[in-house]
């Protein structure tokens, strides 16, 4: 049998051989939890779009981010010569959102679909915080085997109901999705609720993401990496930023018009509270209506210094404000 593991990035490619599962290997490795994903556009003209935005990270030029994703989107063509097709995906936003990307790109192509199993967990016995695969030693991985489920007819509508709805300009589409039965992918709900905890707070102006780095360092942490593993190990709800997305999320706070946070340097030097950054924990000032803002969520361009899209705890959805 011809197989193929397909997982969003490349953290457990080696570990997966000598856990058992045997196959080619495919990264599908865009994080459309970050950036533009506007819904008007498509294929080159998409790309050319996320490139960019990904070459802002610096670790890859926005040629090679644009050749990377073209292909990974030829790689689709040569799914149809796998006869088991097996998708790594957990719980977290960055693994949900990608899948619901790729289920609906192959949801005209049953022969394809038919072939899939997803793996997709949210714990593992004996790790007290599970955050993902990447984290399992190859024997925990081979331990998995088994737990795999059919892709299904329901699972593919739903995924493309959810990624249009993800690349919508206006986030209630998304709110209201979340009110739906979503169980026959167990883990999307929660993960579409935390993308929509990334926008603009009422309180303060501030992502849950922002907040956490501030309430961090007022905890202790006194550096980017001392705020990254509290977060990781015990503050963020469900982690699912890689390192360098996280740490461009921190740079921001440090290099804003009014920082929240200061720094000699950057995030690797120790990491202090302004005035600024302790008011907008205390709800005294807005981060949005003071620094501006030009960043996307999903479909949803947030630019300037408002009325736009934010979330709101006390109503526990997003409003315009």
């Amino acid at each position: 049998m011809k197989s193929i593991n397909i997982r969003c990035g490349s953290d457990i490619r080696d570990s997966l051989v000598e856990a058992g599962f045997d196959g080619a290997f495919l990264e599908w490795g865009d994080p459309v939890c970050r950036g533009p994903v506007p819904r008007d556009l498509e294929g080159e003209e998409y790309r050319a779009v996320r490139a960019q935005y990904i070459a802002q990270w610096e670790i890859l030029s926005e040629t090679v981010a644009r050749a990377r994703l073209t292909r990974e989107a030829n790689a689709l063509e040569t799914l149809g010569g796998y006869d088991r097709i097996l998708l790594w995906f957990e719980h977290d936003l960055y693994d949900q959102s990608v899948l619901i990307d790729f289920l609906s790109r192959l949801s005209d192509r049953p022969r394809i679909l038919e072939k899939m199993r997803l793996m997709s967990v949210d714990r593992f016995d004996g790790e007290e915080r599970f955050i993902g695969f990447g984290q399992l030693s190859p024997q925990q991985l081979a331990s998995l085997s088994g737990r795999d489920t059919a892709v299904t007819a329901e699972m593919v509508d739903l995924a493309v109901r959810a990624w249009d709805a993800f690349r919508q300009p206006d986030p209630s589409t998304l709110f209201t999705l979340t009110g739906e039965d979503l169980s026959v992918l167990p883990f999307l709900k929660g993960a579409l609720l935390r993308h929509l905890q990334e926008f603009p707070n009422t309180r303060n102006g501030l992502g849950l993401t922002e907040e956490l780095m501030l309430k961090a360092v007022a905890d202790g942490a006194e550096t980017g990496v001392g705020v990254f593993r509290k977060m990781y190990s015990e503050t963020e709800p469900m982690p699912f930023l890689g390192d360098v997305m996280f740490f461009r999320d921190m740079e921001h706070l440090i290099e804003g018009t009014k920082p929240a946070l200061q720094a000699a340097g950057d995030w690797r030097d120790p990491l202090e509270l302004t005035t600024f950054g302790k008011a907008l924990l205390r709800g005294e000032q807005d981060w949005v209506r003071t620094n501006g803002i030009n960043e996307w969520r999903g479909g949803v361009h947030l630019v300037g210094n408002g009325p736009l899209w934010r979330w709101s705890d006390a109503d526990g959805r997003p409003v315009h404000a």
